[in-house]
C-alpha cells in the first residue's frame, strides 16, 4: 500500500509538472505578443496580476537582456518576467493562494531552486535552467522537504544539502548520509561536495526522513545541521579544504552569526532543550542557558542577535527574547502580541514581525520597537499582510486586490505604484506567486 501511494503521488506530481509547463508556455506567449489566450486579468486581483506594461515584448527574444539593479526596488514590471521551474512551489502552496517555506535563494539575476534530489540554477533574465546538480547517491524525501540553499556573503559559493541512502554492499547494511554540495554562482557548476554519515540509530528510533539545512557561514566554515524529531547533529565544514572540521552531537542549530552558531541541545532525547552557542570556527561551546526550556524555537535576528521563544521547563512560563549570539545574554524582550509569529531580518537594519493583526518593526541591533500597525487603529491604518521585506522595504498585500510598500524604519507607506506583492526580493527582481506558479518580475524604480 505504501509503495502504491508513493507511485501514485509521483504520477500526480508528473501530471502537475506537465500542467505547469503548459501554463509556462502560455504565459510566455502572453508576454511576447500581448494576447489574452491564457486567461483574463479579471481572473485575479490587481495585487497579483501583471502590471500595465505586460503587453510589451519581453527582451529575452533578443538574447540575455541587461538588468538594472534597484536597491531596494520600489516596484516591479512584468516586461521580461519569466517562470521558475515547477519544483519551486511543489507542495508549498495552499488553497488561499499563499506559499510557505520556499527552498529558493536569489543572487544577482539567478535563482537557486532546491528539491529533494537536485538543485537547479535558473537564469532569471531568460528563464533557462543553466545547470542542475544532484547528489551522488539516491535522494530521500519529497520536494517540499528541501530547504533553501545559501549564498555566501562574498557571493563565491551557493551551498545546498541532500539526505541520501547508501546501498548496502555484501554484509554491509544500507545507510543514510548528509551530502553537502557547493556550486559556483550563476554557472551552477559543482565546486565540491562533502558527506557525513547519519547514525543508523536514527532510522531505528525515528521513522521520519531527516531534515537538513545550511544555516550560515562563519569562522571559515559553512555550518550545516541535520535532525529528526528526536536526533540532531551540527557540523562545520571548512570552506577551503572541504573537510568536516567539527561536529556537535544532539545540537539542532538554527542561527549563525560571526560570534556563534546558536541552537538547542536536545540532550540525547532524554531531557528538555537547552539553548547553546557554539564557536563557529571550532564547534566548542561558548555558552549554555542556565534554565532548561521546553519546546524551543530559535530564529536568526540579524548580524548579532538571535530570537528564542518557548516555555520554561520548570514553571511553564512563556518566554520570547532577543539574545546576544556571542554570550546568550538577553538584549530585549520581543513585544507582546507576537506569539508564534515570525520576525525575519530585512538584511539591513530591521526585524519585521507579523501576525494576523499586528505588524511590528524592531531594530536589529538594540531590539527596540520602532513602530507598529494594528487593526482598528484610531488613525484608520491597519496591518497589511506582509509577503517579503528586504533592505529597508516591506512588501505587503493591503487587500486581495491591492499591494503596498512600506518604509521598514518608519512604517510610512511608500509612494503608490506597487502592483504586486513579491514573496522574495533582491535588487534585480521579485518573485511573485501567480496561481501555483512562481514568476520572476524585474525590479524598477
Amino acid at each position: 500500500m505504501l509503495r502504491f501511494d508513493h507511485q501514485r503521488q509521483r504520477h500526480l506530481a508528473a501530471g502537475e509538472r506537465e500542467f505547469m509547463r503548459a501554463r509556462q508556455f502560455c504565459l510566455v506567449a502572453l508576454l511576447a505578443i500581448g494576447l489574452s489566450a491564457c486567461g483574463s486579468s479579471a481572473d485575479r486581483g490587481p495585487a497579483d496580476r501583471m502590471p500595465s506594461d505586460s503587453s510589451s515584448k519581453g527582451s529575452a527574444e533578443k538574447g540575455r537582456p541587461e538588468r538594472v539593479p534597484h536597491d531596494p526596488p520600489e516596484s516591479f514590471t512584468a516586461r521580461g518576467a519569466v517562470a521558475l521551474p515547477p519544483e519551486a512551489t511543489a507542495g508549498r502552496t495552499n488553497l488561499l493562494g499563499d506559499v510557505r517555506d520556499l527552498a529558493v535563494a536569489l543572487h544577482r539575476t539567478s535563482a537557486y531552486v532546491a528539491s529533494a534530489d537536485r538543485m537547479q540554477t535558473v537564469d532569471l533574465t531568460t528563464g533557462k535552467v543553466v545547470a542542475v546538480v544532484r547528489p551522488r547517491a539516491e535522494a530521500l524525501g519529497e520536494d517540499d522537504d528541501a530547504t533553501a540553499p545559501l549564498v555566501s556573503a562574498d557571493g563565491s559559493l551557493v551551498v545546498t544539502t541532500f539526505v541520501t541512502r547508501q546501498s548496502g554492499i555484501g554484509t554491509q547494511s544500507p545507510s543514510m548520509e548528509l551530502e553537502v554540495v557547493a556550486t559556483t554562482p550563476e554557472t551552477g557548476k559543482a565546486a565540491w561536495s562533502t558527506s557525513l554519515k547519519i547514525p543508523r540509530a536514527w532510522a531505528e528510533g525515528d521513522g521520519s526522513t531527516p531534515e537538513a539545512q545550511v544555516v550560515g557561514f562563519a569562522g571559515g566554515n559553512v555550518i550545516v545541521t541535520v535532525n529528526t524529531g528526536y536526533n540532531a547533529v551540527t557540523a562545520g565544514i571548512d570552506i577551503a579544504t572541504h573537510q568536516v572540521r567539527w561536529t556537535a552531537q544532539n545540537v539542532r542549530t538554527r542561527a549563525v552569526t560571526a560570534e556563534a552558531a546558536v541552537g538547542v541541545d536536545i540532550l540525547d532525547r532524554f531531557g528538555p532543550d537547552q539553548l547553546v552557542g557554539l564557536d563557529p570556527a571550532t564547534g566548542k561551546e561558548k555558552w549554555r542557558a542556565e534554565r532548561n526550556a521546553g519546546d524551543t524555537t530559535v530564529e536568526s535576528a540579524g548580524p548579532s542577535l538571535v530570537r528564542v521563544w518557548g516555555w520554561a521547563e520548570d514553571d511553564g512560563a512563556r518566554f520570547d527574547r532577543l539574545l546576544k549570539s556571542g554570550t546568550g545574554k538577553v538584549q530585549a524582550d520581543v513585544p507582546k502580541g507576537l506569539d508564534n509569529s515570525s520576525c525575519p531580518f530585512d538584511q539591513a537594519q530591521t526585524l519585521v514581525c507579523t501576525s494576523q493583526s499586528h505588524l511590528v518593526a524592531l531594530d536589529s541591533t538594540s531590539g527596540k520597537e520602532l513602530w507598529r500597525l494594528e487593526d482598528g487603529q484610531a488613525d484608520g491604518r491597519f496591518a497589511p499582510e506582509v509577503t517579503a521585506s528586504w533592505h529597508g522595504r516591506i512588501y505587503a498585500r493591503a487587500s486581495s486586490t491591492t499591494a503596498v510598500a512600506l518604509d521598514a524604519r518608519t512604517g510610512k507607506d511608500r509612494p503608490a505604484g506597487l502592483d504586486i506583492a513579491p514573496v522574495l526580493v533582491n535588487e534585480y527582481q521579485g518573485l511573485v506567486l501567480v496561481g501555483r506558479e512562481l514568476l520572476a518580475y524585474p525590479s524598477r524604480g
